[in-house]
């Protein structure tokens, strides 16, 4: 079956703002990858397998702050600035990136999903079901600056990743 031409989306030429289409399959798809592996290894590695005999890098951990538990004890204020920022970075990424391109929405994306994802356990931590959130992904290089590095989990590396995509973006000259 062919598919009728005035259905199928156009990219928009440069310059030009990104149909719906593209930027919510770039956006929510990113944004849906990250949120349930981070949930789902998560839950993996904190429940059935908690007490398997895992491999060295992996490792559980409870981290009340954010990065190097920085803020751990005032999680208050963790809480408070993650429900702050969610909603933030969900209107600059609607009102200035969403129509920019499709690495800029697979960067919110993977940004806001690993926001919800660790969201989710600081929550989780203040009705006292968690003592933090979950992080499990251990690398030790044995060299600093990357000894000791702190534990991590998918949402940390989500945020992380679209953050440097968006970096990266910012070097590239305008069209």
């Amino acid at each position: 079956m062919v598919a009728d031409s005035s259905t199928v989306p156009t990219p928009a030429a440069p310059g030009q703002p990104v149909p719906f289409v593209h930027w919510l399959r770039w956006f929510a798809n990113a944004a849906l990858v990250v949120l349930v592996l981070d949930l789902l290894t998560k839950h993996l590695f904190f429940g059935p397998l908690a007490g398997a005999a895992l491999p060295g890098w992996i490792r559980q951990a409870y981290n009340p702050g954010v990065a190097w538990s920085l803020f751990a004890e005032h999680p208050w204020l963790v809480i408070g600035l993650t429900l702050v920022l969610i909603p933030v970075l969900a209107t600059v990424w609607w009102r200035q990136y969403r129509t920019v391109g499709r690495w800029e929405n697979l960067a919110f994306g993977a940004i806001l999903g690993g926001a919800v994802g660790n969201a989710y356990d600081r929550i989780l931590m203040h009705f006292g079901h968690l003592e933090g959130v979950r992080d499990f992904l251990h690398v030790d290089l044995g060299f600093q600056p990357f000894h000791p590095w702190p534990t991590f989990n998918i949402a940390d590396s989500g945020i992380c990743v679209g953050f440097a995509i968006l970096v990266l973006l910012s070097f590239r000259k305008p069209a």
